[in-house]
């Protein structure tokens, strides 16, 4: 706990290592002593013990320690569904989802080591705006005791291709702005170290623009655009055999032009 939220004469609960697998104890704090020093009474284990304890090791006011530890072992469920699901804390597919969602332009929203929080409010917010199946949330999802939604790796791998696929652009416009800016400070004279972190995001830029579909986009076009090229072709060869050479050698050097 901070040093402003501890009260002389009121009970907490405190952790001799912040391990969350270490037993809670009852203390009382008695007085405070200087900086982040506490004298404390215990009341259990060793009940009338008087030792002095740091700010740190007060986890949370006595009262608060059931919601804190229903917090911890909601966050132990996660962490092994995690797990379970091989999610890699550093990965292409971490720095995605942490540039899918920092571009949905949630206040408070953010995915890291694994994890999506935010409030219930924003998260439901980004949810819909990706069209997101409902009977898709996840068991292991859970609201926390100060209000934050926390949403494992996989649910929130679900919401962000939903997004991409919904608001395309959202998502691009940061890619391409970083891309843009990443590359062009490569080129300068003591920026290597850049071109590092354009090996490492080019990995992600490309997951992120095959979720959008941009890929696909972009393949559409290039076979429109053959069709285009063999409907020219096939009108400067009826126009040869029709006699207009002229509007036929118009044409052509207009596709040579273009093809350069």
């Amino acid at each position: 706990m901070q040093k402003s939220e501890i009260k002389v004469g009121e009970e907490y609960a405190l952790r001799e290592t912040l391990n969350p697998n270490e037993p809670l104890q009852h203390v009382k704090i008695l007085q405070h002593v200087r900086g982040k020093k506490w004298k404390a009474e215990w009341i259990e284990p060793n009940p009338g013990l008087t030792d002095y304890v740091e700010s740190q090791h007060l986890v949370v006011r006595w009262k608060g320690r059931k919601a804190l530890l229903r917090d911890e072992e909601h966050a132990r469920q996660l962490q092994e569904d995690n797990e379970r699901r091989g999610f890699m804390k550093v990965s292409p597919l971490d720095n995605v989802l942490s540039q899918v969602f920092e571009s949905v332009g949630e206040q408070g929203l953010s995915f890291n080591r694994g994890i999506l929080t935010g409030s219930p409010d924003a998260i439901e917010r980004v949810k819909e705006r990706a069209r997101f199946d409902r009977a898709k949330n996840s068991p292991y999802a859970y609201v926390d005791r100060h209000g934050t939604m926390h949403v494992p790796s996989a649910e929130a791998l679900e919401i962000a291709k939903a997004f991409c696929a919904a608001e395309p652009s959202a998502v691009l416009v940061g890619v391409e702005t970083t891309e843009r800016e990443w590359t062009q400070k490569a080129s300068q004279p003591g920026d290597e170290y850049i071109v590092s972190l354009l090996n490492e995001y080019r990995a992600s830029w490309a997951i992120i623009r095959q979720w959008t579909g941009y890929d696909a986009a972009i393949a559409q076009r290039e076979a429109q655009i053959q069709i285009l090229e063999r409907l020219v072709w096939d009108a400067i060869y009826a126009l040869q055999k029709a006699g207009a050479d002229s509007e036929a050698h118009r044409l052509r050097r207009a596709m040579q032009r273009h093809q350069d």
